[in-house]
């Protein structure tokens, strides 16, 4: 027998070993290798090891658009039992909160999870669920009048909504986008998209109402189909705005919102704060510290638009 080896048996080096290692579970919105969904994920999972948590497993899960297969996805994490998970939009917070009310969440991007019953209030959200919001429903009505400015002579427009975004008595942003055009005077129009097919009749009637144009909400549906979207609305010449940013610089006239990397790291804090025994019960409901608007010169000028220089003023970001 060598001598010592009880002692080792019981050392506190491998007794460490022993210990289950600290888990944590992410759930997306993109395909496994999305241009977009690659960078957010790289930021999470660094924003997490910068915070101390060089040790953790982080498991990242990609269900794209495809709500059964977020819903199976969302059932497999949590039978793993990770210490928390964290989801990216509404569709996979709500896959994820309707199956535990026991592992900590952390979402980015929920509309209205006070009115789902999620949380108990937005300052001390009181169960299991906490994070960061995305978007507010005032955007609807600011997204159209930068549309205008965009294009005075506008006279149509149309907001692309997803399903996601759906809350008590309507849509996140429905209310402001119809009070907006009303006091503008344009004629509105509200299509709500849950698969890619939808999309091209609303842009195709769009172009040949003319004077006209198309404001796409975000979610995951906008997340997949956005490149489709900036496809469709420059062949028909249809000037858009965006809510994600990204597709500004992938062709789209224009678009206004938030940085999700920064609110992303932001959400790794809490995680973090939530490993190290934070009750996510106690810890506010968070926005976005800053929106940004993007117009792109190219786009516009292949729409035969002039951006006016007012507008051009305001932008945080000129794509030339």
């Amino acid at each position: 027998m060598i001598a010592g080896w009880p002692w080792l048996l019981s050392s506190r080096p491998l007794a460490a070993l022993a210990q289950p290692s600290t888990h944590v579970a992410a759930l997306w919105p993109f395909t496994e290798g999305d241009a977009e969904g690659q960078p957010l994920s790289a930021a999470f999972s660094a924003a997490l090891h910068d915070r101390g948590q060089a040790d953790v497993r982080i498991d990242h899960r990609w269900g794209g658009a495809d709500h059964e297969h977020t819903r199976t996805l969302a059932a497999a994490l949590v039978r793993a039992e990770p210490n928390v998970i964290f989801t990216y939009l509404n569709a996979q917070l709500r896959a994820v909160s309707a199956l535990t009310r026991r592992i900590p969440i952390v979402f980015v991007g929920a509309a209205d999870p006070v009115g789902y019953g999620l949380i108990a209030s937005l300052k001390r959200p009181g169960g299991n669920v906490t994070g960061f919001t995305l978007y507010e429903s005032s955007l609807g009505g600011k997204w159209l009048a930068a549309l205008r400015e965009a294009v005075p002579t506008i006279r149509r427009v149309t907001l692309l909504l997803n399903p996601s975004t759906e809350i008590r008595g309507g849509h996140l942003y429905a209310n402001a986008f119809k009070n907006t055009a009303a006091a503008l005077a344009i004629e509105h129009g509200i299509v709500v998209a849950e698969k890619a097919t939808d999309i091209e009749p609303v842009i195709a009637d769009l172009a040949r109402y003319g004077q006209a144009g198309l404001i796409v909400a975000p979610g995951a549906f906008s997340e997949v189909t956005g490149d489709r979207l900036v496809a469709l609305t420059t062949n028909h010449r249809l000037p858009t705005v965006f809510a994600i940013r990204r597709f500004a610089y992938r062709g789209g006239l224009m678009a206004y919102g938030p940085d999700p990397a920064e609110v992303v790291r932001r959400a790794a804090v809490y995680v973090d704060r939530i490993l190290r025994g934070d009750d996510p019960g106690a810890l506010p409901i968070q926005a976005p510290m800053k929106f940004k608007l993007v117009v792109n010169l190219k786009a516009a000028r292949g729409l035969g638009f002039e951006l006016p220089s007012a507008l051009l003023a305001q932008a945080d970001e000129v794509v030339e």
